[in-house]
């Protein structure tokens, strides 16, 4: 009797004691990023030096990149930057999913933004929904990156809705029985949504990690990385995640 007290009391204590560690060092991270962070809300020549610096060291070449995008405690400038040091560091897709639902409805003035932090960043960014937005680099060539923004309709109703196009003969699709195959379901899925490689790392901000209604398929093999802790945006903490990614060890199982 008396050793399970014990163990309940140093559990607790043990428990607390984790606890204060955890505050002390969320409050600390929370003053010193204030204090010492020099990022501003638009692409710098330091961002570009430190990418240019460290990317190359990277063997891990990452395909899709998922930002778990909450307008209310991200800016516009802060996705727009996302999007030129995915361009810089020649990541092919980076994908945003719109928590709040207020980055879609202002998709153009995400554009604008974008193209105001990319000024003598050689390159091409293209709007995956939005074909007439696209931005081109003339006679240079460079990487290209792809962008989308989904958001919760694009998950379960969106492919609810698909079904129900099946069945109205809207969606052609081959049936040979009565119920639908992993085939079906598929190509059904190629035609409501576009042609990207599944996502390979997401990052998200906060103390929260949350995948938010993405697609469980979809994210299967997506590492969840926090960029940071205050919900901040800056270049250390971009790179700081793909230098976790690439030491990520995945086994599919094994």
């Amino acid at each position: 009797m008396l050793s399970r007290l014990l163990r309940q009391v140093l559990f607790t204590l043990v428990h607390l004691a984790a606890s204060l560690l955890v505050a002390a060092q969320n409050v600390y991270r929370r003053f010193w990023v204030k204090k010492y962070d020099l990022s501003t809300d638009s692409v710098t020549k330091y961002d570009i030096q430190m990418i240019l610096e460290h990317v190359p060291k990277m063997t891990k070449r990452l395909k899709h990149l998922v930002l778990l995008a909450d307008t209310d405690q991200h800016t516009l400038s802060d996705l727009a930057r996302l999007v030129i040091w995915s361009l810089v560091s020649g990541i092919p897709y980076i994908s945003f999913h719109d928590i709040t639902g207020d980055l879609k409805k202002n998709e153009e003035k995400f554009f604008y933004e974008v193209e105001r932090n990319k000024k003598g960043i050689p390159g091409c960014i293209k709007w995956s929904n939005k074909p007439d937005l696209n931005g081109y680099t003339n006679g240079i060539q460079a990487h290209t990156v792809v962008i989308n923004i989904f958001t919760s309709d694009d998950g379960r109703p969106k492919i609810a809705q698909g079904i129900r196009d099946i069945a109205k003969g809207i969606i052609p699709c081959s049936r040979n029985f009565e119920e639908y195959t992993a085939q079906e379901l598929d190509e059904v899925l190629s035609t409501v949504y576009p042609s990207i490689p599944n996502p390979e790392l997401a990052l998200y901000t906060g103390t929260l990690c949350c995948t938010h209604g993405l697609m469980p398929w979809q994210i299967r093999l997506t590492e969840f990385v926090q960029l940071s802790l205050d919900n901040s945006v800056n270049i250390k903490g971009f790179l700081g995640a793909l230098y976790k990614y690439n030491k990520c060890d995945q086994r599919f199982g094994k």
